[in-house]
């Protein structure tokens, strides 16, 4: 009687080991045998002979390691693609400060032509002087001591390059009275100045004449005390 191997799929025939029936049903159910060199050739059906030309087990996972090559590639890009996001977002930063800083400058320059009065644009003169306000912002004095102008409530500001000057002001009829602050916005009375509107204020006695007027009408204002 021939000897059969414990799991059934081998028996010992002529001296040699064969394969069983077993074995041969589970080659042709998918089953591969752990060492194929053990079958006789002449044993083999053809779906082990397909099977033979299969590549081995190892082959299959030939894919995983193409994915591995392909994730350090990636992360490679990936890198690249971070440095690339990060130098768009500092040149979206930039330009939202930009942005903020021209609404800032916008607002406040808006904040200083609101801040204009309307009544104050035009030529003033005075026998001595030629005040020219312009809608603008810009200023023109016949000593070139300004260059812009503004105002905020009763206080009108002139300011050159390197420096501001501040004035208490009230316009009575056609009579600008001025009378300035000094560094420590102390209103300084006695130096108190009138211009008249156009340029009638030019004729020294037409300008004396006005302002007389307006000191018998009581229109000087009571900061203005020129001496």
């Amino acid at each position: 009687m021939a000897q059969t191997s414990e799991d059934g799929f081998w028996e010992f025939v002529e001296g040699e080991w064969s394969p069983t029936q077993k074995q041969q049903d589970a080659l042709q159910q998918g089953a591969i045998g752990h060492d194929e060199k053990e079958i006789p050739r002449e044993n083999k059906t053809s779906y082990d002979a397909n099977l033979q030309h299969q590549p081995p087990f190892s082959h299959q996972h030939q894919p995983a390691l193409q994915n591995d090559h392909f994730v350090i590639v990636s992360s490679s890009n990936d890198d690249g693609t971070k440095k690339a996001l990060m130098i768009g977002a500092g040149i979206v930063t930039v330009l939202l400060l930009l942005v903020i800083v021209s609404g800032v400058l916008y607002v406040w320059a808006s904040s200083l032509a609101e801040g204009q009065d309307s009544n104050l644009v035009g030529d003033w003169t005075n026998p001595e002087d030629t005040l020219q306000l312009m809608s603008n912002g810009d200023a023109k004095e016949t000593t070139g001591t300004f260059e812009t102008w503004y105002t905020i409530n009763d206080t009108l500001y002139f300011e050159d390059d390197d420096y501001y000057y501040t004035y208490k002001y009230l316009i009575v009829d056609d009579v600008l009275f001025l009378a300035p602050y000094d560094e420590g916005d102390v209103l300084i009375e006695e130096n108190c100045i009138a211009y008249l509107e156009g340029s009638r204020g030019e004729s020294q006695s037409f300008y004396n004449d006005r302002i007389g007027q307006a000191e018998s009408d009581g229109d000087f204002p009571s900061w203005c005390n020129p001496e």
